[in-house]
């Protein structure tokens, strides 16, 4: 029973080779699928998300105060710089919506859904009623930032209100309304896609917490409060 002959220095060389080939195979196969676009097994859509400046990455909404918004002591910046306060929304139905302006794909919906809203409401309620949108990414859309969107987008003074504030300002708004946000790269939010409606006195009235849902029953909120 004599031993078995052992692997000579030259077969161990050559299966080490194809074993370093087969690896440098494999990890270009993984690195083109990757670089291809398509998803890998139990990335979903987030590979996609964080390369389509928002992609449809959304953030359920949580539970809103039922105390009025305007109780916070918080201090804002408009369009033009000037300080204000929520409080001075006071008096007028507000429809509000938090959001970013370098968003490529929620936040144009959402402000369709506003467009949407005000052109179906009747003169009447028009006239009482004002469309908030607040940012959520305050490095970059400044008041000048927000003053170009604006214009951009002919959101006229008359009824809409473009508010830039501090990270911590913004948190404190958005537990407020119970809505949800997070960066999730370095130009990118993931965010919930709310519209509020707040009474004069701004009490939460009624969310629209779908891009595109209960348009209706958020026009005919605001009309009754008009009443």
């Amino acid at each position: 029973y004599g031993k078995q002959p052992g692997v000579s220095l030259c077969q161990r060389y050559r299966i080490m080779k194809k074993l370093q080939t087969t690896l440098s195979l494999c990890a270009f196969v993984l690195l083109t699928w990757g670089c291809s676009g398509k998803e890998q097994p139990g990335r979903g859509h987030d590979s996609h998300q964080n390369h389509s400046g928002h992609a449809e990455m959304h953030m359920e909404a949580g539970e809103p105060s039922t105390h009025s918004i305007y109780n916070v002591s918080s201090t804002w910046q408009n369009r033009h710089g000037k300080t204000v306060r929520l409080d001075d929304l006071r008096g007028k139905t507000q429809v509000v919506a938090m959001l970013y302006t370098h968003c490529e794909y929620a936040c144009p919906r959402i402000i369709a859904d506003m467009r949407r809203i005000r052109d179906e409401l009747s003169e009447e309620a028009l006239r009482s009623t004002n469309f908030t949108i607040v940012s959520i990414d305050p490095e970059r859309d400044t008041p000048e930032q927000l003053r170009a969107f604006a214009s951009e987008n002919d959101l006229s003074e008359e009824h809409w209100t473009l508010l830039h504030g501090s990270s911590g300002d913004i948190l404190e708004l958005a537990a407020l309304l119970g809505i949800k946000y997070k960066r999730i790269s370095d130009s990118d939010f993931a965010h919930s896609n709310t519209l509020t409606v707040l009474n004069a006195q701004g009490e939460i009235a009624h969310q629209q917490k779908k891009l595109g849902d209960q348009l209706t029953h958020t026009i005919q909120t605001i009309e009754k409060l008009a009443e």
